[in-house]
């Protein structure tokens, strides 16, 4: 630990690590529900140039998964000038967004009303700038008396603030399968659904109607996303989908399952003990992992069938399969794939190879490696979080550090979903600034203002 006079760097009470939708509801719940002198308070550091979400997945016609309503701080003050709702007032669409009769705006919808959102919170996040690391820094007395934050700009150059508690929501890491070599990442012939758009772009260049041939690796809603876009956008494409599964899993989406996103779930998830919250993960996977949309799996089934009819055979679905091993080969990749648990292997050639296998969001990346003298852990070895979010520490620590994304094995499944942000949020506002002040308090701009100003 490191003992540093506060005077020398910036400070801030509550430094954010990462400006996505987590840390975008953060500054709007606070801008929507907190005096000025609490918002000035509150400062992001994001890595990328500008603010964006999910850019090269924002696939033609795919929907949210989530009612707009839970939206970036509806849940915690409905009448918020950076609601979706005011969103759609302020881009003229309300009444025709009504007439499609959906909760489920599409994916590309729901970026650009992020988009809106993070114009307009710009003062809370600062972008362009990596953190590379926090430490603890102690008084005399040997108590934790804040943290500091290193973190460098575009150019390289090192930088230093400080802040009083730290709230981490860094984004997943791809996950890469084991047995996917380097080299057939670097040559672009192998690459993550996260980069899938500019990725798939040098096979339109060479010409959609080629007989390329295409292989997706997964079983969830990106797998079939990605699927059905190469089926349509490519005619004369092979496109193989290999899972371990016997079928694609249909997303379960019901009512009473979905009550496992409410923040009194996630209660009773956290006062469960260890056992139970196994349990529970267990039983409501299918609401996040490893699933599709009934709609995307009704649209494979008539792909399929259809090519049936023509008497052509370029779609298929492989099931009880993984893959193996994969390499580049020139241009193209080998992949060796294999039925679960070292069973029969083939190896094939194909043009490009993408990997829908999600995100891991545990530990938060690396950002905590200089604070853990200080983190308490579970006998398991996983971090132990408050009902805040916020990680257990040492009785000497005095800082909060605040978990999103990283907290699925104390809080359940919406840990790394949208569906509670701005529950999340007014969660660590409160603990950091003491409860929110009685409704219609403490608000940036009364809604018939935010309304008045808004873009045509």
């Amino acid at each position: 630990m490191t003992v540093t006079s506060l005077r020398r760097y910036p400070h801030h009470r509550l430094l954010g690590v990462g400006f996505g939708p987590s840390h975008l509801s953060l500054a709007a719940v606070c801008d929507s529900t907190r005096a000025p002198s609490v918002r000035a308070r509150l400062h992001c550091l994001e890595v990328r140039p500008a603010f964006s979400w999910h850019p090269d997945m924002l696939l033609d016609g795919t929907r949210m998964q989530i009612a707009f309503l839970k939206d970036l701080v509806s849940p915690q003050d409905p009448t918020s000038p950076f609601s979706f709702t005011n969103y759609l007032v302020s881009k003229g669409r309300l009444e025709q967004f009504l007439n499609l009769g959906t909760l489920h705006p599409t994916r590309r919808e729901y970026a650009d009303y992020f988009g809106w959102a993070a114009d307009r919170l710009a003062h809370h996040v600062s972008y362009g700038y990596l953190v590379e690391r926090i430490r603890p820094v102690t008084a005399t007395d040997g108590s934790v008396t804040h943290l500091e934050v290193d973190y460098r700009d575009i150019t390289g150059d090192k930088h230093t603030v400080t802040a009083d508690h730290v709230s981490l929501a860094p984004g997943g890491r791809p996950v890469v399968p084991t047995g996917v070599e380097r080299d057939a990442l670097d040559s672009g012939v192998v690459f993550h659904s996260s980069t899938f758009l500019p990725s798939i772009d040098r096979f339109h260049q060479r010409g959609r109607d080629l007989p390329h041939r295409f292989l997706v690796v997964g079983a969830g809603q990106s797998a079939a996303e990605v699927f059905r876009y190469l089926a349509r956008e490519f005619p004369y494409a092979d496109v193989t989908l290999a899972h371990r599964g016997f079928a694609l899993t249909p997303a379960n989406s019901s009512p009473l399952a979905n009550e496992i996103f409410d923040p009194a779930s996630v209660d009773l998830f956290h006062a469960a003990d260890a056992t139970r919250r196994h349990t529970i993960l267990a039983e409501l996977r299918t609401t996040n992992y490893a699933a599709v949309d009934d709609e995307d799996i009704h649209a494979i089934a008539e792909l399929l069938y259809d090519q049936r009819v023509r008497g052509e055979e370029r779609l298929r679905l492989c099931r009880f399969t993984e893959l193996a091993a994969c390499r580049a080969d020139g241009p193209t990749a080998l992949v060796t794939l294999r039925a679960p648990a070292g069973g029969q292997a083939l190896t094939s050639r194909f043009d490009a190879v993408v990997l829908a296998t999600g995100y891991d969001f545990r530990e938060a990346g690396d950002l905590l490696t200089g604070l853990e003298p200080v983190l308490l852990r579970a006998p398991d070895g996983t971090l132990r979080i408050r009902r805040d979010y916020s990680v257990e520490t040492t009785a000497e620590c005095r800082p909060s550090i605040f978990l999103h994304g990283a907290a699925e094995h104390s809080h359940g499944l919406s840990s790394t979903l949208l569906s509670v942000l701005a529950h999340r949020a007014a969660r660590i506002l409160d603990s950091v600034f003491g409860p929110r002040p009685e409704p219609g308090g403490g608000r940036q701009l009364p809604l018939s203002d935010a309304l008045e100003g808004a873009d045509a």
